[in-house]
């Protein structure tokens, strides 16, 4: 037998051929294949999503410390308003929510 007559034999192409579609078929019907993908690429994209989402309030974050850091009086003047202080004279009225009295 030599390779010429292999190259040219109609079984081997056949073989070959039957080989790569069922191949293809474990692949993409079994439990770690194009279902598993699918899910680790939706997985993928959300992990993506919370990291630009985490990076975002960390720059909204460090841009307040250095606010803090430089003493900006209206940052403080926020801070201090969100803590319940007023200025001298001011009244502050607070307002509950009629749904988390229930």
């Amino acid at each position: 037998m030599n390779a010429n007559w292999l190259l040219k034999s109609s079984t081997l192409y056949g073989v070959l051929g039957a080989s790569a579609v069922l191949s293809m078929l474990a692949l993409l019907l079994s439990q770690d294949g194009l279902p598993e993908l699918r899910k680790r690429e939706a997985e993928l994209a959300q992990t993506r999503s919370r990291l630009m989402d985490l990076n975002r309030r960390n720059r909204e974050l460090l841009e307040e410390v250095q606010r803090l850091a430089a003493k900006d009086p209206e940052l403080m003047e926020a801070l201090a308003r969100r803590q319940g202080y007023a200025r001298p004279g001011e009244t502050v009225y607070t307002f509950r929510n009629p749904k988390q009295d229930r």
